[in-house]
């Protein structure tokens, strides 16, 4: 096995994407949905599947200053800066705590979208996170799709593999370790043409008719880090079977 991508988004539900290098801390990939945005009108993180434009917003952010650009050619880069407002919003029927920021950007990215929005940074990591911090597709089970766009996916890696690394499976990527966790569970964002923001295969259709947990549709599997490093494209992936010292076992 070798990856064959790497992608993220600063900006939850933004572009995913792609990068030729990335650093798992034990929070996750660094830099990957460090900011999100907040419906203006109610306490609720913006949901992608309710917004399928938001796929079309490129965000890239150094730490400190957020660029966004939308497709029409407009852009803004500025720096975001604390309210001191903390607000506990829904995320996917659970609480996420949110640090509200001031942000030229906003105005850009609602008048995008078409409804008012909020940007904020998650108080703790994974606030905004579905699952595990790190998610993986194989080249095998997107075969089995006929799909070449594997950032439709929104996976942290694609690894060149026939099919998924089962749950519990140490994998040593670069020189990081992750392990996962089990399958992702799906929506209609996997649908969403990431390059037109357009509704334009029936994927979640096709997985709902394979066999899978009661209320889910999962497609790729998460993963948890276990130990930090970096990780290339290209690099090779190997299964290990020595559990690393700073693996906790679940």
């Amino acid at each position: 096995m070798h990856i064959t991508r790497i992608g993220l988004a600063a900006l939850k539900g933004a572009r995913h994407t792609t990068l030729q290098d990335v650093d798992l801390d034990l929070s996750g990939p660094r830099g990957d949905r460090v900011l999100c945005l907040v419906d203006a009108d109610r306490d609720r993180v913006v949901r992608t599947v309710e917004n399928p434009r938001m796929v079309l917003v490129t965000a890239t952010w150094d730490g400190t200053t957020l660029t966004v650009a939308t497709p029409d050619g407009a852009s803004v880069t500025g720096a975001p800066t604390p309210t001191g407002e903390v607000i506990t919003c829904d995320y996917w029927s659970r609480d996420a705590d949110l640090a509200l920021l001031e942000s030229p950007h906003t105005e850009l990215i609602g008048a995008h979208l078409g409804r008012p929005v909020r940007l904020a940074r998650p108080v703790r990591a994974g606030e905004v996170v579905y699952g595990g911090s790190v998610t993986l597709v194989t080249t095998g089970a997107l075969r089995g799709l006929a799909e070449r766009q594997d950032e439709r996916f929104r996976a942290t890696f694609t690894l060149e593999a026939d099919e998924d690394p089962e749950p519990g499976t140490l994998l040593r990527l670069g020189s990081a370790v992750v392990r996962v966790r089990g399958r992702v569970p799906r929506c209609r964002v996997v649908d969403v043409n990431p390059r037109t923001g357009h509704l334009d295969t029936t994927h979640l259709r096709t997985l709902a008719r394979r066999g899978h947990p009661e209320g889910e549709v999962p497609f790729g599997v998460d993963a948890d880090v276990v130990v930090p490093g970096r990780v290339v494209t290209g690099d090779e992936v190997r299964v290990t079977t020595a559990q690393p010292a700073s693996v906790v076992p679940s």
